[in-house]
């Protein structure tokens, strides 16, 4: 049990009824109140908690948080301007402030980010240091993994586990920071003692309307980095001087440009694995890794330029970025002999569309095309569908355009504004079942071929008017390849 009056310190709010003494736990969710519960009514973009109150009140709330007070509630209500800022702070005093009794990085930016917390996690892991990650992939305690719907969960999902990181004595945790967090107060009370910003592209305009806004948003991260802890920022892209202006720590640059805190030495190769040497300020790292791509070479510098930071010895970080293999979803090879080559990544947006596609025109051979299946999502930016198509064509030698998560829109009506963006009805095809186009792809692939299926990564689902279906791109090509086909 919480004393109430004490997570309510610091908060500036109204009540009505009187409070009960004590609180057994927090919910968002009435049908997750239990008996003794504080309930908040938190307004989203399609549901109002207002409206359950009365669910929460039946299932045992002792209380409720709530932005206007509603007649005919029977429990003590406290009114306060914003639910969502109240939980955040509630919910950080009720875990006893678990952020703090670690050293949390925060990484954020539209491309990047979960590639540069899996690195991190595995140069923690080859540190020797107990080790958490947050973000798309879900979130993990040292070698165990546990699934979340968002990359970033809401802050009471946050708050427990990071409770829960604590309890297991973790002492470093990589979580991914999305505009989405930032905005709506998910992670305001969370003390973080690094922050990476890796880049900025169009994504989310349907939530934030303008880059800039998205851009502003995500400078966040960086006034939230306690002034005694540090920031990693990619002096490359556009925005980096807006990040330096928020900065309220000392910030180090990376850059694949210039010659900065952290650059690679002249003679890096990244066309088949990464092979070269990082400058440091403490000293010089050398990186075989098996990942390929020039936008990798930013992922492997700000990864690096964290651990150095925190004083990770070099060798480790060396020697942890030898043993990766591969980044669930992110450039992740699906192949077998007498089959084309094969490459799942996560790439939604125009720009990862041309990284990725850029990396795999460096590979493909002389004799082979480069083959790329995409899809747009549904209820997201449309703005960027057919720039998407465009990127596609730009590198690819054919396409073929199908679906991602069309979730409640018309698939083929989010085809058709994606092939706006195409200039020759020849360089595509559209095929809206996506298990179809894939195995099409393969199927009409000459094995030097290189096919690229963008869009999903490692999602193991397809979203379908608010139903998530069992859909896994590496599953529809493994089991092509193994002539299951049905």
């Amino acid at each position: 049990m919480n004393n109430l009056q004490k997570l309510l310190e610091g908060i500036s709010y109204q009540v009505q009824g009187a409070l009960p003494e004590n609180i057994s736990m927090l919910a968002l969710n009435s049908v997750k109140v239990k008996r003794g519960g504080l309930f908040f009514a938190i307004r989203g973009a399609i549901e109002d908690g207002h409206r359950y109150i009365g669910n929460a009140i039946q299932a045992g709330a002792s209380a409720v948080v709530v932005e206007e007070f509603q007649p005919e509630v029977n429990v003590p209500q406290i009114l306060v301007s914003d639910t969502k800022i109240a939980l955040s702070k509630i919910a950080d005093a009720f875990f006893d402030s678990p952020s703090g009794k670690m050293q949390v990085v925060g990484v954020t930016g539209t491309n990047g980010k979960t590639t540069t917390v899996f690195l991190l996690n595995h140069i923690f892991k080859q540190a020797g240091l107990k080790r958490g990650t947050i973000g798309t992939l879900g979130y993990t305690i040292e070698d165990e993994s546990f699934t979340t719907n968002l990359t970033t969960p809401d802050s009471l999902q946050l708050q427990s586990i990071l409770f829960q990181m604590v309890e297991k004595s973790v002492t470093h945790v990589a979580m991914e920071v999305s505009s989405h967090s930032l905005a709506l107060h998910r992670v305001d009370d969370i003390r973080y003692h690094a922050g990476v910003f890796t880049n900025i592209s169009q994504d989310h305009l349907d939530f934030h309307h303008t880059i800039e806004s998205y851009a502003k948003t995500k400078t966040e991260l960086f006034r939230q980095v306690e002034p005694n802890g540090f920031l990693v920022c990619n002096a490359d892209d556009p925005y980096a001087e807006l990040f330096h202006q928020a900065a309220n720590a000392r910030v180090y640059d990376f850059s694949l440009r210039h010659k900065t805190d952290f650059s690679f030495r002249e003679g890096v190769t990244f066309a088949q694995g990464i092979d070269g040497i990082i400058d440091t300020p403490n000293g010089s790292v050398s990186i075989r890794c098996p990942l390929s791509g020039e936008f990798n070479l930013k992922n492997i510098l700000g990864a690096t330029a964290v651990a150095s930071l925190l004083g990770i010895p070099s060798s480790d970080i060396s020697e942890a970025f030898s043993q990766i293999t591969y980044v669930p979803g992110r450039l992740q090879e699906v192949s077998k002999p007498g089959f084309p080559r094969t490459f799942v990544d996560y790439a939604h947006t125009p720009d990862a569309i041309v990284n990725v596609l850029t990396a795999l025109r460096k590979i493909t051979p002389a004799a082979g095309k480069l083959i790329a299946v995409f899809g747009c999502g549904g209820n997201r930016d449309r703005q960027k569908r057919p720039l998407m198509a465009k990127a596609v064509e730009s590198l690819a030698d054919y396409a073929i355009l199908t679906t991602d998560n069309p979730r409640f829109e018309d698939p083929e009506a989010i085809i058709a504004e994606a092939a706006g963006g195409f200039s020759s009805s020849r360089k595509y095809q559209t095929i809206p079942d996506r298990k179809s186009a894939i195995q099409t792809a393969i199927g009409n692939a000459d094995k030097n071929d290189i096919i690229a299926v963008l869009g999903k990564g490692h999602e193991t689902y397809q979203e379908i008017k608010g139903v998530r279906y069992p859909f896994y791109d590496v599953d529809v090509i493994r089991n092509y390849f193994d002539g299951q086909r049905d």
